[in-house]
């Protein structure tokens, strides 16, 4: 009977895993993994009388989200401009960003979403910078640039998401 109880508790851990790993991947289609991986974790907290995550780790959780979501807009609207966008660019990348990923959901569920994301913001820099600039060349450039930002912006977001997921693994572990 033991062993059973023993396996049981792993088969629960495993599911625990992979529903943070999940959550966390879910900063790819912009449904706020990292904030769904906090909440589990208080959820978790809560149920468990706070017996293996503490208000110390749902600190550092937050933390971290706060730290996620700042990095991903100061990489997504920065980086762009540092490559030379005007301000016209960096406003159209960001809210040609949100655009595509909304108009993209419907047409091709997660897949659309990231792909509208990012061709969204690239259509708003090109399309800011032509307005500033009516020229294409530079315009294409920053276009290209406001992609690769919001591809890094959510790659460091997405490792983020990791370090919170190992984390609430570690303080969860069975013991």
């Amino acid at each position: 009977m033991e062993i059973l109880a023993e396996v049981g508790q792993w088969a629960w851990y495993l599911i625990w895993i992979l529903l943070l790993l999940v959550a966390s991947l879910l900063v790819y289609v912009g449904l706020g993994g990292n904030f769904i991986i906090l909440g589990l974790a208080l959820v978790h907290a809560v149920v468990t009388g706070f017996s293996s995550i503490g208000w110390k780790l749902l600190v550092v959780l937050a933390v971290l989200v706060a730290v996620g979501e700042g990095l991903e807009f100061i990489l997504g609207t920065f980086y762009v401009a540092k490559k030379g966008a005007s301000r016209t660019g960096i406003v159209l990348a960001f809210v040609g960003g949100l655009c595509g990923a909304a108009l993209g959901s419907p047409v091709l569920p997660v897949v659309g979403t990231i792909l509208g994301s990012f061709v969204g913001a690239f259509a708003g820099a090109i399309g800011g910078e032509y307005i500033e600039q009516r020229r294409v060349e530079p315009s294409v450039r920053i276009g290209a640039h406001a992609f690769l930002g919001k591809m890094l912006a959510i790659l460091v977001k997405h490792a983020i998401s990791l370090v919170m997921v190992l984390l609430v693994l570690l303080a969860t572990w069975p013991r």
